[in-house]
């Protein structure tokens, strides 16, 4: 898998959507004055009927001594709290396409955004977790389209690469859980119980949470699934372009913590040291560290089985069935990574490394003899094959075959004026956003309802139901699934198996 990473560096496509500019919407408003137990909230209305309340604390900032700890109750604050814009984004460094986030960002990042109805009463509830390869990106969005559709919307900051998944002996030592590394996970399931706590407030039910993330955020979300802190915090989850078990492997405590070794002997000998260090230097010293040759490009720096957030493999729990029994999504874009400057031989290399000769072999012939212009040329369908299409395929046949309802989709539709679907496409029409694309068709926004409905009734019911008829998925048949189509809007299932004859040979190199 090394020269597989090499050759697709995930930096190039696990960005969220960026919504970052977004600035507060309006005035606030006295009329959506509510309180919690932190105190009260004043929030602004964006348009009529519509209340948005951002930059809500749910933890202490996770700064100082609390750095690299799990995150702490909010305090109460005096008077009432104007939450009329954004919070800081979580401390990263600038990726290209999160430019705006590297030069605003601030260590007091756990906040999150609430976006609700007027008359808003026992409303089902949707929590969106952001992508950005857990090292970068936030969570800043229009909730409109969404809250239209009748749920109430929660989005999260989370920390991020070093602040969120640092892991060494130090901190192990130091925890009464003898776990270190996992902080940006259980930043979101401290929102998660904020959610449990304070929603009812904003008229969502907390018995009716679903939480859904894109990328990153998709891996994350089937992390909650396996972590026993985060059970019963929420009854359905949907996993957009990302899953365990192909994208963003989990390390093990070794792997994490080789990997971390040489950041935190720069960083200073002690964790008082390391933690008096400016929130910029801990970054660029991270950035600065070697990395052993042996890692990939991730340098096991995500998340770990540390026995208590994560206490084994994700994917072992998927396959044993031990999992959180919720209602369940998984789907896919067409290609969700299009690799640039390889070489035919670097393919085949990379192939033969990640399947061995002799599958690789048979999977070269079935691209070549099987040509397909919505999936794309070799490189890009083995791609997108390995680490998404046959990776959900796998794991939504284990997720079904433990009786847990389970849905499959693929989204084939460009963003306005593009040529195919790629990573981050559908997020430009769940969530409206077409700023900088082409004007979109009548056609384009009647997906984008149509997708809207799909996940809004999931977060509803536990059941995803729209204008067509989406059929659960069956493990014996990996499939049927549902398409978004490229062109039209003829959203229609599928009775063939999902990824197609590709998987049979793929699955063998996925851990079992």
């Amino acid at each position: 898998m090394q020269a597989f990473r090499r050759l697709f560096p995930a930096c190039l496509f696990l960005v969220p959507l960026v919504c970052a500019a977004q600035a507060a919407p309006h005035q606030p408003s006295p009329q959506t004055r509510v309180t919690i137990a932190q105190g009260a909230l004043e929030g602004t209305q964006p348009v009529p009927g519509i209340y948005a309340y951002l930059g809500i604390p749910f933890a202490q900032p996770p700064v100082g001594d609390l750095r690299w700890k799990p995150p702490q109750p909010p305090q109460p604050w005096p008077g009432t709290r104007i939450a009329g814009n954004h919070g800081a984004p979580c401390p990263q460094l600038n990726e290209g396409w999160n430019k705006s986030d590297s030069q605003h960002w601030s260590e007091d990042c756990l906040h999150l955004d609430v976006w609700t109805s007027a008359g808003a009463h026992n409303l089902p509830v949707m929590v969106y977790i952001h992508g950005g390869s857990n090292l970068a990106g936030d969570g800043f969005t229009d909730g409109k389209p969404l809250v239209n559709h009748g749920v109430v919307l929660v989005t999260v900051e989370y920390r991020l690469d070093i602040f969120g998944w640092f892991r060494t002996p130090a901190l192990d030592a130091e925890s009464p859980h003898h776990a270190s590394g996992d902080y940006g996970l259980l930043d979101q399931i401290a929102a998660l119980r904020w959610v449990h706590d304070n929603i009812a407030k904003f008229g969502g039910d907390p018995a009716r949470v679903m939480i859904f993330g894109q990328s990153a955020g998709a891996v994350d979300t089937g992390l909650l699934l396996a972590s026993p802190l985060a059970r019963g915090l929420f009854r359905a989850a949907l996993e957009e372009s990302g899953q365990v078990l192909g994208l963003m492997p989990t390390s093990t405590q070794g792997e994490s913590e080789t990997a971390w070794a040489p950041v935190a002997k720069s960083l200073g000998p002690t964790l008082a040291a390391q933690r008096s260090l400016s929130a910029a230097k801990v970054m660029a010293m991270a950035a600065e560290a070697p990395r052993p040759a042996s890692v990939n490009w991730w340098g096991y720096r995500g998340a770990s089985v540390d026995g208590w957030v994560l206490p084994e493999m994700p994917w072992r729990v998927y396959a044993e069935g031990k999992e959180a029994p919720v209602a369940l999504v998984l789907g896919t874009n067409a290609r969700e990574i299009t690799p640039g400057g390889e070489t035919l031989d670097q393919l085949r290399h990379v192939m033969a490394e990640t399947l061995g000769y002799k599958s690789a072999a048979q999977l070269q012939a079935l691209y070549n003899n099987s040509p397909d212009p919505l999936l794309g040329p070799p490189a890009t369908r083995f791609a997108t094959d390995h680490d998404f299409h046959c990776a959900v395929r796998l794991l939504a046949a284990w997720h079904a075959s433990h009786g847990f309802p389970t849905w499959v989709y693929r989204f084939d539709r460009p963003d306005p004026g593009a040529a195919s679907a790629e990573h981050t496409s559908e997020l430009f029409y769940l969530f409206h956003s077409f700023f900088g694309k082409a004007t979109p068709t009548a056609e384009d926004l009647q997906i984008a309802n149509d997708l809207d409905q799909y996940w809004t009734s999931f977060a509803n019911n536990a059941v995803p139901t729209g204008p067509a008829a989406w059929p659960r998925y069956q493990a014996a048949q990996f499939g049927p699934w549902l398409d978004f189509p490229k062109t039209g809007t003829d959203i229609h299932a599928h009775d063939t198996p999902f990824g197609g004859d590709a998987c049979s040979i793929i699955d063998p190199s996925y851990p079992r």
